[in-house]
């Protein structure tokens, strides 16, 4: 077989796959595109990099990242050695993240595999309008960094698309330009947000709020504060990203605020139970 784990690979092969993931790199999120050695695989013809495949594993799901190719069977071919050895580690679903949205190649394959078209993601562009910073964002420090972990983790635990970091998660994040904040209402902490500074683009990573304070509009002045501290700088624009199964999310996002709305992937799942589901009703 053709395919080897990330770990066997000469440090010239390691950086051909690193050539690979570069030019395949459109995700708003650079810690997806650093290879995990444990679980990395590559087909190899001869020295050429074909294709290239890896997840990260969680409690009770997979996330397929890393997809990158210059052959499609030997993609295929990957993909299912990937799939068969993620299915053996028992989670209860595999969520793989196809971009662009309806890239022929790698939604026919996840298809062929039994995946299923989960939810949209969309990119949007922000304007900066007129806002006060009704709240305080207090910066990422080593004291205050459980503290951190602790309040993002518990309030994205119910999440299907966002998993829970370790300091090892926040350490990369830094090294790509995210700015992890608390938010702070006076001296009651209420949440989490993450901003990205890449060359001339500032992104909106996330915001998290504090489960027990939900639905009391702190979701909308945690992006107004956002706005506001923007305004003290060149930036005129921002980006974030949402999903199509983030309700509560999408309703933050006033049209007067955003400019522009685009299709920017697709997450597609494999889950045994819908599986089930499937087979029981034909």
């Amino acid at each position: 077989m053709n395919i080897l784990s990330y770990e066997q690979l000469s440090h010239g092969q390691r950086r051909l796959v690193h050539q690979l993931l570069q030019k395949n790199r459109s995700s708003p999120l650079s810690l997806f595109f650093h290879p995990p050695e444990k679980y990395q695989w590559v087909y190899l013809n001869d020295q050429t990099v074909c294709a290239t495949l890896g997840f990260n594993q969680f409690d009770t799901s997979i996330q397929i990242i890393n997809s990158a190719y210059t052959d499609l069977d030997a993609f295929r071919t990957l993909a299912e050695f990937v799939h068969d050895f993620a299915l053996s580690l028992q989670p209860h679903q595999i969520d793989v993240q196809v971009i662009p949205p309806h890239d022929f190649g790698f939604v026919s394959t996840w298809n062929a595999l039994g995946y299923q078209l989960a939810s949209e993601q969309f990119r949007l562009i922000g304007l900066l309008n007129a806002h006060d910073a009704s709240l305080h964002f207090k910066p990422f420090t080593i004291r205050n960094r459980l503290l951190f972990l602790s309040i993002r983790n518990n309030a994205i635990r119910t999440s299907d698309f966002l998993f829970a970091y370790d300091a090892a998660h926040m350490e990369s994040l830094i090294d790509h330009g995210a700015l992890p904040y608390l938010v702070y209402d006076n001296q009651t902490l209420i949440g989490t947000i993450i901003i990205q500074k890449q060359k001339q683009t500032i992104r909106l990573l996330e915001i998290t709020c504090i489960p027990e304070l939900k639905n009391q509009g702190y979701g909308r002045r945690i992006l107004e504060t956002f706005q506001a501290k923007l305004q003290r700088t060149s930036f005129r624009t921002f980006e974030t990203y949402c999903f199509s199964t983030q309700q509560e999310a999408l309703r933050l996002y006033d049209p007067d605020i955003f400019c522009d709305i685009q299709l920017f992937s697709n997450w597609h799942t494999y889950s045994r139970e819908s599986l089930r589901n499937l087979s029981t009703i034909s």
